[in-house]
């Protein structure tokens, strides 16, 4: 593996949205991933079904943080996933029960952060080689009448690689599964 770097960095237009639109937990296994090129995944194939929670304007976010070690000639990229789910309910909590249980969740994060427009997200494959977890979270009522009734969750996992992003044909994150559903 070489080491050199291969392009800069240009400053483009200011047309980049933060936060997380959507978030997208798979119930099933992954079984091949196609890629296009380095970083960018044409197609995921696998079973089961990709659950969308879909989350209120300015409650979710990513970040995903490079840990080297120049001690030991290691790196990894920590990710975290946080999310805000309103209403504290009997089926809610039951899929936080649920949540908390998986050991190795795969995750896709669609970001408010459109290709071809605003209102189309970029979608990014999270917990792909050792999983995600959730790692801590809350339920509460708030205190005041206007304070958030639901819950807080994060979703952690440390991986070798940075995220690969998903290509979609067509704006949603459908197009690139074979054998997973979305529901």
């Amino acid at each position: 593996m070489s080491c050199d770097i291969t392009s800069g960095f240009s400053l483009s237009c200011r047309d980049s949205a933060g936060g997380v639109k959507n978030v997208y937990i798979l119930s099933g296994s992954i079984t091949t991933i196609a890629e296009e090129s380095e970083g960018l995944i044409s197609g995921i194939t696998g079973s089961g079904e990709f659950f969308k929670f879909e989350l209120p304007r300015n409650v979710g976010d990513w970040t995903e943080t490079p840990t080297p070690s120049l001690e030991n000639g290691t790196v990894f990229y920590q990710e975290d996933v946080n999310i805000a789910l309103h209403k504290l309910a009997s089926g809610l909590r039951n899929q936080v029960k649920v949540l908390a249980q998986n050991p190795s969740l795969s995750i896709v994060v669609e970001t408010n952060n459109g290709i071809d427009s605003p209102y189309t997200g970029r979608y990014f494959l999270l917990g792909r080689y050792r999983g995600m977890s959730l790692s801590a979270g809350s339920g509460a009522t708030g205190t005041a009448f206007g304070d958030q009734n639901g819950y807080a969750l994060t979703f952690s996992g440390q991986e070798p690689e940075p995220a690969d992003e998903i290509k979609s044909t067509d704006g949603t994150l459908l197009s690139a599964l074979s054998g997973i559903a979305q529901n």
